[in-house]
């Protein structure tokens, strides 16, 4: 069997859907996927660790098998978290058309240590590149990590992601390394900021998580045990009412970042088009006291 590895998205959870869709889709061009309704919370803690009615909107550039999206994360009654110091920012190619929409719909837009960024109505931090935009914009999600050589040990080692770039020492600048697994795909990156190897990463409540899909999550399943590596949620299926169920494992990297890996096949039925699955049925959510 072929083990196909892909980049699928990013968490985030945020406080209202409205501005953040109204962000995601005016100022950065994207659109919503789909869209889905949740009575309970997740067995594998995709929204957090909170017993309580949530919704999932999939956004992006373009269909979930082909594009890096995001994945908005809303948990009924709560309308803000405390964010640590572990996301960084996500890299996005179009730096042209995203600065003329974002001033155009009032957003600032920021020029600090080099960068050109806009940030979410939860504050996180989209970096502009005047990269020409190919298939996908999404270039790329960085995040802050304790020892670079230990990320770099697990995400090889154990992930089996290629290490497509490094620079820096962590001393007199920043150490980076880019994984992933494919030239083509959306990389993550991490960071050992300067000074301050050994540091423990503050995750919060505001945490987020990355997926990949996979075509048997045995390998990784065993990877992780062999290293003695943690596993937060053994395999499980998750069920999405009208859907296909998807199994997934969450992993934690060595600075307790979460990693879903979800079955391929099942998350590529789920990921699918249908008509109306982009639906939000902003109505039914005010009746419910959400996004205000």
């Amino acid at each position: 069997m072929t083990d196909n590895r892909r980049s699928l998205h990013w968490v985030f959870k945020i406080g209202n859907l409205k501005t953040n869709v109204h962000f995601y889709e005016k100022v950065l061009g994207m659109h919503v996927l789909r869209h889905e309704e949740f009575g309970s919370g997740c067995e594998a803690s995709c929204n957090g660790p909170y017993a309580r009615p949530w919704s999932k909107t999939m956004i992006g550039y373009g269909p979930e098998l082909t594009h890096f999206v995001f994945e908005l994360t809303y948990n009924y009654g709560i309308k803000k978290y405390k964010r640590g110091d572990d996301f960084r920012s996500v890299t996005v190619r179009g730096k042209e058309q995203v600065v003329a929409r974002a001033q155009a719909e009032g957003y600032e837009v920021h020029e600090e240590d080099g960068e050109t960024f806009v940030l979410s109505p939860d504050g996180y931090k989209f970096v502009l590149t005047d990269e020409a935009v190919t298939r996908d914009p999404v270039k790329g999600v960085s995040v802050n990590v304790a020892d670079i050589e230990r990320s770099r040990e697990y995400y090889t080692k154990v992930l089996k992601m290629t290490e497509y770039a490094s620079s820096g020492d962590g001393e007199s600048e920043d150490a980076r390394a880019t994984f992933g697994y494919a030239e083509d795909q959306a990389k993550l990156e991490v960071v050992q900021r300067k000074g301050k190897k050994g540091e423990a990463i503050a995750h919060e409540k505001a945490f987020g998580r990355i997926a990949f899909a996979i075509t048997d999550i045995a390998p990784v399943c065993e990877a992780v045990a062999a290293s003695k590596d943690k596993v937060l949620h053994e395999p499980v299926t998750l069920p999405t009412p009208g859907k296909a169920d998807v199994v997934v494992v969450i992993v934690q990297d060595r600075d307790d970042y979460e990693i879903c890996f979800v079955g391929e096949a099942g998350f590529n039925d789920l990921s699918a088009p249908q008509e109306g699955c982009e639906r939000i049925d902003w109505e039914a959510r005010a009746e419910n006291g959400a996004d205000r």
